[in-house]
């Protein structure tokens, strides 16, 4: 009975450098043509979640041996060296809570590359992301004593800012930690849930209440809408986490 030959530690590193090898010429051609697409479509905003999140979900689904949470992460980090390189983007950190764990949660989000400025407040950052043509705030999510989604609906300070991204991307928990912000328009992604602005009084059948605050409450429903219900405006899209079954 012919033996199988013990594999050579040698011969499985030389082939570990090879895909080492493989992937920095892939990145580097990723990068390339990142910088194509933008030279190609000027005036089109850099961050458009949506798409990035039903990318992402058909790269997870389709690597079916590879966890949600490192395709999410090396996403992160091809998409923000891609930005950093191309133009503007900023994002601006509300640090309420706990700073470590905020910038852990930004960091696997949107990788190192972008620009980012911190503030002491979740108004602060809004507005300072809402200044910024390009900026996006990331934000504590809304429940609690937190208010500053009111200044997203119809006679708020920033009517067209739409919560557009949850932090964690990956997980089982339908509501975020935090949120990502901005004037990017509302795209669904293929799983989503939309977040509408209404007052006390309005019952929308299937929704959940999120937050309240004032006369104002804060509820999601499922799928996307891309027309509100009476009495209620959208202000954001929230799509469901990698890994979420429920």
């Amino acid at each position: 009975m012919n033996k199988i030959p013990p594999v050579k530690i040698e011969d499985v590193r030389a082939e570990i450098d090879r895909v080492d090898n493989a992937l920095l010429s892939l990145i580097a051609q990723r990068l390339e043509l990142a910088a194509a697409v933008r030279r190609a479509k000027s005036g089109v905003r850099f961050w458009r979640p949506s798409r990035e999140e039903s990318h992402i979900r058909e790269l997870a689904a389709a690597t079916e041996n590879t966890p949600p949470e490192l395709v999410s992460r090396i996403w992160a980090e091809l998409m923000s060296a891609s930005i950093a390189l191309q133009g503007p983007m900023k994002l601006h950190i509300a640090l309420e809570g706990d700073a470590l764990d905020v910038w852990t949660l930004v960091r696997d989000r949107f990788g190192a590359a972008i620009p980012a400025m911190s503030y002491p407040t979740a108004s602060s950052a809004l507005a300072a992301a809402y200044a910024d043509d390009e900026g996006v705030a990331v934000l504590p999510a809304p429940g609690g004593m937190n208010s500053w989604w009111t200044a997203l609906g119809a006679k708020g300070a920033m009517p067209d800012m739409h919560i557009l991204s949850g932090l964690p991307r990956t997980g089982d928990e339908a509501w975020p930690r935090a949120v990502a912000v901005s004037t990017a328009d509302i795209q669904p992604s293929g799983a989503d849930q939309t977040l509408l602005i209404c007052s006390r009084t309005v019952h929308i059948e299937g929704a959940k209440l999120r937050a309240e605050a004032g006369d104002h409450n804060l509820i999601s429903v499922e799928g996307f809408l891309d027309t509100a219900p009476p009495q209620t405006k959208i202000i954001g899209c929230l799509p469901k986490p990698l890994g979420y079954k429920k």
